[in-house]
This record gives C-alpha cells, structure tokens and sequence, in this order.
C-alpha cells in the first residue's frame, strides 16, 4: 500500500513539475512576444518619421530652391520679386512647423527643460487643436520632476494610450488624470465609447494584432507597474496605470 502512495505521489509530483515548467515557458514566450512587439512598434516609429522627413520636409526645400533661383531671376521686377520673397517665408515657417512637429514625435524638447506636466498639456492642446477629441486633463505633478528617462517613458505610455483612444473608441471627450503619492503615480483614462476589458487585451496580448498595446505593457512592465482595462454595460471605460514610486526613481 505504501509503495502505491509512493508511486501516486512521484507521479503527481513529476506532472506538478511538468507543469511548472510549461508555465514558465509560456510566461517567458510572452514576455519575448511583448519585446518583440515593442521594438517591432518603435522601427515602425521610425520608418515613419524617416518618410516623413523625405516626403514632407523634401518637398518644402524642393519649392524654397525653385523660389530662390525664381528670385534670382525677378530682381529687376521688384512687384514679382516681393511675392516671391513672401511665398518663401511661408513655407520657411511651414517647414520648421514640420521639422518641430516631427522632431516632438522623436524626443519632446519641452519634456527635458520643463518636465512631464508641461509636455503632457502641450500634448493636450495639439491634440484638441485637431478638433477630434476634447481632452479634460487634471494633474497634481505641478512641476515636480522625475528622471529624464522616465518621464520620457511614462509620455510615450500616456501617448500611445491617447492614440489608441483616439482610433479605437469613437468618443469625442476624454478625461486624463496623473496623479502622484508618496508610494505611486496614478494615470487614469476615462471616456464614453467603445473600450476593452482586461481579458479582451490579454487576448489581443497573445495575437499578432496589438502592437500599440504590446508597447505599452512592455514600458509598464519595465516599471514593474501595472494596468487594467474596464468596460461597463452603460458604455464608460477606463484604462488605469499604477507605477510604483520606487520604481521610477530607479
């Protein structure tokens, strides 16, 4: 009788550690589907920007050297010369709007002088100039900072989620909270529209699809923070992200 226990407990204990493995080789192929998506996200990034750079800008420096070699050949008719001359300062003021706005996308130059605050309500501003979101976005950083990087990471986070919205959920107002306290930083999404639960990420987690959201929980992942998705029956989402305060001062 003893020697059958014996037996039933090797057994169980075997397929207890067949299991533990699979579970942990499962964990690990997510995690490396998760960092492959997010480099996957970020050469996207930059192939676009790349196109950018070539089409947008190429084609404004095209136009400013065909009016400069115009202007050099109306100097002696100074009514042609003079709307040359403003034509050309407009698209001089276009193409630095181009360059700024492309450049933003890269690295924000306020985020580095004037910190996560001041970057998330110029973010804010620009993305209600469009006129296809109003934003109410409410704040208590009041000028504190945190490192560099990981206000730039906690940007791209908000960014990207904003852009997810912005696509995905057919609402027109959005409410954004980044609340701090002493042991995390909270940011909270609200909106009416159309939004997802946790297990309907966790699925497209699993999938080819979602990069955006791969990205996402991979740089809330490197916090050791974490993120849930709600839905309800009357149409309210909310996307909340916790990230410890230990760890981003890390």
């Amino acid at each position: 009788m003893s020697g059958a226990f014996y037996l039933l407990y090797r057994a169980f204990k075997k397929r207890l550690e067949r299991e533990q493995v699979a579970l942990r080789t499962a964990e690990i192929n997510f995690e490396r589907q998760i960092n492959e998506a997010t480099i996957q996200a970020e050469q996207q990034e930059r192939a676009q920007i790349a196109m950018d750079l070539h089409d947008e800008i190429g084609a404004l420096v095209t136009v400013l050297k065909i009016n400069i070699y115009n202007a050099k050949n109306r100097i002696d008719q100074p009514e042609r010369l003079f709307g040359i001359l403003n034509e050309t300062s407009e698209f001089i003021e276009k193409t630095a709007d181009t360059i700024r706005r492309i450049s933003s996308r890269i690295s924000p130059p306020t985020l580095v002088k004037m910190g996560l605050d001041t970057t998330l309500v110029e973010l804010m501003k620009t993305i209600q100039s469009t006129g296809k979101m109003t934003i109410d976005y409410q704040s208590n950083l009041k000028g504190f900072r945190y490192p560099v990087e990981s206000e730039f990471n906690m940007y791209r986070i908000i960014l990207e989620t904003v852009n997810n919205i912005l696509k995905h959920s057919h609402t027109e107002q959005l409410q954004l909270s980044v609340m701090r306290s002493d042991d995390s930083l909270k940011i909270a999404f609200n909106y009416i529209g159309k939004g997802l639960n946790n297990e309907q990420v966790q699925l497209l987690l699993r999938q080819e699809k979602g990069s955006g959201l791969k990205s996402i929980q991979s740089r809330i992942n490197n916090f050791r923070g974490n993120i849930s998705y709600g839905m309800d029956e009357k149409g309210k989402a909310e996307i909340l992200i916790k990230i410890p305060t230990n760890e981003i001062r890390n």
